[in-house]
């Protein structure tokens, strides 16, 4: 037998969406004898821990975005550039001296901009390639792509988890003209942890409440999503998405639990007959995979989420609302009558892990 490739491994600590969505890519290159090394920080590191304790991780601070309350995401960024710029620069030096320590055959990056090296095959994951702006500022997103155009084009190949043509979930994100034409994305299909699981009526919430994102949003999110649940009287259950947490607290018709292992998150999901949840792409990943409809509650100020959400309520797929004017009853009527999402099983994923790994033993 070959020798193992070594991965390095590393996601983006905002949220857990670039972690969840990493599961599937970790389980296939284990499954083609990869030898896997990941390296972060944070919540997302700890969710990788936890589903992949036998492996070596390596911590690398990353960059640490404040996120505003009341003003676009896109203007917050703006002010932070410059000390956004300071940490990949500082990001990429880390990686340097791991590199060096490890000797990887291969990096894979989610969203880190600074997990490359020029000396070693290093491929970008993301979604978001052509970076939607506020309407007003829509005339400067040619001249963002120019920028993050030239941030990834650094590494050898950028990976994107949605599929080609009309299918697709993520939209213009990634699916935009010169995107394609610059960057000539290699689109390996949605990403999820997640399974189908079976239907058990004896372990039923009717609404279930999945909470993601950074804070101060993610708080906020979870308290007016509580108060909604308590008006309906509805069982629920919600899920904080701290997996650092062990909470498990019951009042009244809502139990509040901080964290859900893969399979009791599948089964959850099977199980609620009403789902609310934030429009993060792999949020939306994971309800396409199991096929189910959801109120979509974008994170405000956040123009990707936004987008994302008004996008697949045009498709018809989701119901979407805004965080200052939540009201479940009138979303659950919609969702009763929403068609289902379509996602086929293309095997987009194993085929280019399996492509890399013939490439790398050569």
């Amino acid at each position: 037998m070959s020798k193992p490739i070594h991965v390095l491994y590393s996601v983006l600590n905002w949220g857990l969406g670039h972690a969840t969505r990493s599961i599937p890519i970790i389980h296939e290159l284990l499954a083609n004898n990869c030898k896997v090394s990941l390296a972060g920080e944070g919540h997302s590191m700890v969710l990788l821990q936890k589903t992949f304790p036998e492996l070596n991780s390596y911590p690398i601070k990353g960059i640490n975005v404040n996120y505003p309350i009341t003003q676009s995401m896109t203007f917050a960024m703006m002010k932070q550039m410059w000390a956004i710029n300071r940490a990949i620069k500082s990001e990429q030096e880390q990686f340097k001296n791991l590199v060096h320590t490890l000797n990887p055959d291969v990096i894979f990056s989610d969203n880190r901009y600074g997990a490359f090296s020029k000396n070693v095959y290093s491929i970008f994951i993301g979604h978001q390639l052509w970076i939607q702006t506020p309407s007003i500022l829509k005339w400067t997103e040619p001249i963002i792509f120019k920028l993050h155009k030239k941030k990834i084009r650094v590494f050898n190949e950028c990976w994107v988890p949605d599929f080609m043509g009309d299918l697709n979930l993520s939209g213009e994100l990634s699916h935009h003209p010169k995107a394609i034409e610059s960057l000539q994305p290699v689109f390996i299909g949605p990403l999820s942890r997640l399974r189908l699981s079976e239907i058990n009526k004896e372990n039923v919430s009717t609404i279930l409440v999945i909470v993601s994102g950074p804070e101060p949003q993610r708080s906020i999110f979870e308290e007016k999503c509580r108060k909604e649940a308590e008006k309906t009287g509805l069982k629920t259950l919600i899920v904080q998405g701290q997996p650092h947490l062990n909470n498990d607290i019951t009042n009244k018709n809502i139990r509040i639990v901080s964290h859900l292992a893969e399979e009791d998150l599948s089964a959850a999901i099977t199980n609620a007959t009403y789902i609310v949840c934030r429009s993060g792409y792999s949020t939306i990943m994971d309800l396409a995979t199991l096929k189910k409809n959801a109120l979509c509650i974008p994170t405000p100020y956040q123009t990707e989420q936004e987008y994302l959400a008004s996008s697949l309520a045009k498709k018809g797929i989701i119901v979407h609302q805004p965080q200052h004017d939540i009201d479940f009853n009138s979303a659950f009527n919609y969702l009763n009558h929403l068609k289902k999402f379509e996602v086929p099983n293309d095997g987009h994923l194993k085929k280019n892990i399996i492509r890399i790994c013939e490439l790398l033993r050569k």
